[in-house]
């Protein structure tokens, strides 16, 4: 599949590759809780379509794996993922959407709130610093509106 250089694609297609880095957490507003290596791979899949994240991590000492699954759809113009890990999602799929920014793009999704009380949003950002620098930075959204950093993924691309 032929994309101009400026496309969405293109930009997943620049992604593809083997990652390293730390990934950050905020469990509540402005308090880290957590800073641990991260280890993953992109890889682009069908006819470059999509780019596929794997990655692996620890929350406190306790090992955390993940998939990150993003494309743009192009009839609806926008950005769209699907993310699943062993720390957030637990056993339920988050689907985000959302539109480019500068050096990438962000999506929105949510989750229930494990209270039982209405749905928290969480927002990441996907931005390609450099050719070989990769920043992810997520973000929760309580029912009141108030955004918190919850996470920061900053990695360098291995040669």
């Amino acid at each position: 599949m032929a994309h101009k250089s400026s496309s969405p694609h293109h930009l997943l297609g620049q992604l593809a590759g083997h990652w390293s880095g730390s990934s950050k957490l905020w469990l509540e507003p402005d308090k880290l809780a957590d800073d641990a290596p991260l280890v993953g791979s992109i890889q682009i899949i069908l006819d470059g379509r999509f780019a596929l994240f794997l990655y692996q991590s620890s929350v406190q000492g306790e090992a955390q794996h993940g998939m990150f699954t993003f494309g743009f759809n192009t009839a609806a113009k926008q950005y769209e993922a699907s993310w699943v890990d062993s720390f957030h999602t637990n056993d339920s799929i988050m689907f985000c959407t959302g539109a480019e920014i500068e050096d990438g793009f962000q999506v929105l999704g949510s989750y229930p709130d494990p209270t039982g009380g209405p749905d928290w949003g969480w927002r990441t950002a996907v931005q390609l610093q450099d050719a070989d620098t990769l920043t992810l930075t997520a973000y929760n959204i309580p029912p009141e509106g108030q955004e918190a950093q919850a996470m920061h993924i900053n990695l360098k691309r291995k040669k």
